[in-house]
């Protein structure tokens, strides 16, 4: 279980960073938030959420901090004093980071109850990368699928994205919503031999 965290937490990370350096601060506040629901003592993610919100207002200013950031904990400056030191100068408030953790224990609670599948979507969207989306919601959430068309497409991608054994047992357990549904059991049949790329 332990190990499963720290990959997590790695993956936030690297997602957060990576969607920094692309330019989609919303995005990487999120991932920063969602790290630290987990670390929340970590100072590189405090430094990372308190500047991916900052780059709305300023970009260039938000990048060239962050670059001061790593080049000087790249000679050994002092993490938590660089921090204060950012804090100062964009004259960001106390509990800017309290407010954000409490945002994303919200956004949390209502993934593990669930995502709708249209709202997957837009997401999925939104992300440019499927995949990935999917990846995030099959290990931190589930689907709300609500129509019988919306089950297949959502198997349909599972198997696409080679999630092949997730789209099995999503449409075992469709048959079982839809007993004597022969679509589902042919859908069954024809997927389970289908080699998607």
């Amino acid at each position: 279980m332990r190990s499963q965290i720290v990959n997590m937490l790695k993956k936030y990370k690297k997602e957060a960073q990576n969607a920094f350096n692309s330019a989609k601060y919303d995005i990487a506040l999120k991932f920063y938030a969602l790290a630290l629901s987990i670390d929340p003592d970590d100072i590189d993610l405090k430094v990372g959420a308190l500047l991916s919100d900052f780059a709305k207002e300023d970009e260039e200013e938000a990048i060239a901090l962050q670059d001061f950031y790593f080049s000087s904990i790249h000679f050994g400056d002092d993490k938590e004093r660089l921090y204060q030191e950012i804090v100062d100068s964009i004259d960001y408030e106390d509990n800017f980071l309290a407010s954000l953790l409490d945002s994303i224990t919200v956004f949390t609670e209502s993934l593990e109850q669930g995502v709708e599948y249209n709202d997957f979507l837009n997401i999925a969207k939104k992300r440019g990368d499927i995949k990935r989306t999917l990846e995030d919601v099959m290990f931190s959430g589930r689907i709300i699928i609500n129509s019988k068309e919306d089950m297949m497409d959502f198997i349909t991608l599972l198997f696409k994205y080679d999630f092949k054994d997730e789209a099995l047992i999503y449409l075992e357990n469709a048959i079982k919503i839809y007993p004597g549904d022969t679509y589902f059991e042919e859908k069954f049949r024809e997927l389970s031999k289908r080699n998607f790329i």
